[in-house]
């Protein structure tokens, strides 16, 4: 989702889906900056370039704004897991995690509000990021076991895996170092680490109750 450059105060004729487009694209970034609480109705209108009457027009409450910018937000970082089926299991995991890291530097705005949606105290926004997460870690699961249950142990860890994936992208984030390719290679290693763990753990516990 991209939408035009704005300046604050700035009005201009869009069609209903290209102002809505930008609405959500202004929340991205103010809701990545700031908490829930911290973010006033007046300042998503002014930065929009609109009244606070026709933001309402088009979100009757700010909490439905708030979930519906993180909504899109989870959205677009959820379509960068799916991978194409003809690489090899190992290059696909590779190119996922390079484009995910991607996506978050080209834009943390989107990621960074995905990544504080997880953490917010609303239930509705908090299970739009975990429904995001859940399905990074299932489409992880399936290029490492394509058809197969991947069995308890392993899923838990995968998933476990996407959390911090998510909290070290959001620190990179802020720190703007190492190089992207340094913590691609980190998050592959860490998720190469994971696998092994959960496989030897389910090795030993094999016929365990």
């Amino acid at each position: 989702m991209s939408g035009p450059e704005h300046r604050p105060g700035a009005r201009r004729r869009l069609s209903v889906d290209e102002r809505r487009d930008e609405l959500l694209r202004v929340g991205m970034e103010l809701f990545s900056e700031r908490s829930y609480d911290d973010v006033w109705v007046e300042e998503i209108a002014e930065r929009a370039g609109i009244s606070r009457g026709l933001l309402y027009h088009y979100f009757p409450t700010k909490r439905d704004f708030y979930v519906a910018v993180t909504r899109a937000a989870a959205a677009e970082v959820g379509e960068l897991t799916a991978q194409a089926g003809s690489l090899p299991p190992a290059e696909r995991l590779r190119r996922g995690i390079d484009e995910y890291l991607r996506y978050a530097e080209a834009h943390p705005h989107g990621f960074l509000t995905a990544y504080r949606g997880s953490l917010a105290g609303d239930a509705e926004v908090r299970a739009t990021v975990e429904e995001g997460r859940r399905r990074q870690a299932t489409r992880i699961l399936e290029v490492l076991c394509g058809d197969r249950e991947p069995g308890a142990v392993l899923a838990l860890a995968v998933y476990g895996w996407t959390a911090m994936a998510q909290a070290v992208t959001a620190e990179w984030l802020a720190l703007r170092e190492p190089r992207r390719e340094v913590v691609r290679d980190l998050l592959l290693d860490a998720l190469a680490g994971t696998i092994r763990a959960a496989r030897d753990t389910s090795t030993a516990h094999l016929g365990a109750p």
